[in-house]
């Protein structure tokens, strides 16, 4: 399953790519779906096995999450965090 990150800005988006990346998660940069609010217009998807890891990086480096997502059926993003 996939899970998508978004953040309340494109700026914290590109600082979160940053250290993921430095953390070793694989991501893709996506356009944020329709269906979830955020005034940011992207997100980062990744496995679902990653969550834990995804958020305590954000954390410890102060990001400003808008929130975590779980897809679950075709276009319904439920939130996790």
């Amino acid at each position: 399953m996939k899970n998508i990150v978004l953040f309340i800005s494109t700026h914290e988006t590109l600082r979160a790519e940053k250290f993921l990346q430095a953390g070793g998660i694989a991501f893709k940069t996506v356009i944020k779906p329709r269906n979830i609010t955020s005034e940011c217009g992207m997100g980062l998807e990744f496995e679902s096995s990653d969550k834990e890891t995804v958020l305590k990086i954000c954390l410890e480096n102060n990001l400003r999450l808008a929130g975590i997502f779980l897809s679950k059926e075709k276009g319904i993003w439920e939130k996790v965090e």
